[in-house]
């Protein structure tokens, strides 16, 4: 085939991302999509690899991407290759990155999508990272901090010889471990603790209000308030055995959780979005996933754009 061929598929192949970026695509595009992918073995390689780079730098901030796009623009000289690192990074031109999610980037522990890290504290504690999660460690002569950057941590403290106090600071507040295993969840408006061993005591940022949470309680707090103390839910920490445990929850927001275990899309036909799931799943499996969910609630799942996009919709 003819390298100006070979250029124009890149050339679509760039337009086609971009445009999964921004939106969510009709399934009459999703069909033309794997059509497109269908014309030749080299449409389905060049796409291939589209996706993968796509999937390894789509959370780099753009004062990082820019400069090395710029310089493999400069210095390759294989236009095959170039085509490439610019669709790895044409989702990053289309939003403005916050400094927040710099710092997510730059932080000392993070995860990625589906995958759960464990990290040793340096006095031997223990922080399990859920997916698509982000961490600081700061330890100081005084106290001992975790700064969760984004998404959720399991933390199991350990007693520190020189006393210092142990804290898990979010975007909303603080949440200080009197000897415990805990749970800290950050939301974009608000913050979430799970007690399972000891106690925890959670005072917002902006509130001289302070409220300790004893074993098997939780509660949300947000810069300001703090909700009333609630029973402690399995739900809640099923994430750390491995599984995704729900209770009537609608497959739209079913969906929105699974998101972080899956790389890609998952969109959710609104026919069924209200439809109710209960359950445990595995989430190291999603094949198994969908598979529990086409046996117990007669969905239909089709894969597009390579598997990148995911179609639950009701069967035919």
């Amino acid at each position: 085939m003819p390298s100006v061929n070979k250029q124009q598929i890149l050339a679509e192949a760039s337009t086609w991302l971009m445009r999964l970026q921004e939106r969510e695509l009709s399934l009459e595009e999703l069909e033309q999509l794997q059509q497109w992918q269908q014309q030749s073995p080299l449409h389905q390689k060049i796409w291939q690899k589209a996706l993968l780079l796509q999937t390894k730098f789509s959370d780099v901030p753009l004062d990082i991407a820019i400069p090395v796009m710029q310089k493999v623009g400069h210095s390759s000289t294989q236009s095959y290759k170039k085509y490439l690192w610019l669709l790895a990074f044409l989702p990053l031109c289309s939003g403005l990155y916050l400094a927040s999610e710099q710092q997510q980037w730059l932080a000392d522990y993070r995860s990625g999508v589906g995958e759960r890290k464990r990290v040793v504290l340096p006095d031997g504690g223990m922080v399990l990272l859920n997916a698509s999660s982000a961490i600081d460690v700061e330890y100081t002569d005084r106290q001992r901090t975790v700064v969760l950057r984004k998404g959720e941590i399991w933390i199991e403290t350990q007693h520190d010889p020189l006393k210092r106090p142990f804290f898990v600071s979010t975007r909303q507040g603080t949440a200080q471990a009197l000897g415990t295993k805990y749970l800290v969840k950050m939301m974009p408006e608000y913050s979430q603790v799970a007690v399972t061993q000891g106690r925890v005591q959670v005072s917002p940022h902006q509130s001289q209000q302070q409220q300790i949470i004893e074993t098997q309680q939780q509660l949300s707090f947000d810069a300001r308030h703090i909700s009333k103390v609630r029973p402690f839910e399995e739900s809640n920490i099923a994430w750390t055995k491995g599984f995704l445990m729900v209770n009537e929850m609608t497959l739209k927001d079913f969906a929105e959780r699974l998101q972080f275990y899956q790389k890609g899309m998952i969109r959710v036909d609104s026919e069924i979005e209200n439809i109710k799931i209960s359950g445990s799943y595995p989430i190291d499996d999603l094949e198994k996933v969908y598979a529990m969910l086409v046996q117990t609630y007669g969905l239909e799942i089709e894969k597009y754009a390579g598997g990148y996009w995911t179609v639950v919709q009701q069967a035919k």
